[in-house]
């Protein structure tokens, strides 16, 4: 009986111990993106979206591309481009339009109400990642 009391003490130990690494324990980067929407304005649109970074670890937008325009271009919220933007690791960043956020020009065709396209954001690290936007 004292046997039996042991080994489940034991087994109780041991399985209780697992530490499951996330990607904030070991570093990296984890980038999700979200919530992408776009408003048609004189001829291009302004696209808005979020960046979720989850990862400890940052990185940097370096560049955006999307089948419905030929530029895409990152601004700040005066309208002027951006070479680089840096995501820092464990935070949401906003693109709005009162801040950072991407100007479509030149599109390939009108955009209509209700559509959806995608839009590629390209990092350092994680590569090319796409935005489902909605156009409102």
């Amino acid at each position: 009986m004292l046997r039996r009391a042991a080994l489940t003490a034991l087994l109780l130990l041991v399985t209780g111990c697992v530490h499951y690494p996330t990607v904030m324990d070991v570093g990296g980067t984890n980038i999700r993106t979200g919530s992408g929407r776009a408003a048609r304005q004189d001829g291009g649109a302004l696209v808005v979206f979020e960046v979720v970074s989850t990862g400890k670890f940052g990185d940097v937008i370096t560049g955006v591309t999307t089948p419905v325009a030929k530029q895409a271009r990152l601004v700040d919220a005066a309208g002027a481009p951006l070479a680089r933007f840096e995501v820092p690791g464990a935070t949401t960043v906003k693109f709005t339009a009162a801040g950072p956020h991407i100007v479509l020009t030149d599109l390939q065709r009108p955009l209509a109400p209700g559509e959806t396209f995608i839009v590629t954001l390209l990092f350092e690290k994680s590569g090319g990642i796409g935005i489902v936007t909605a156009v409102e």
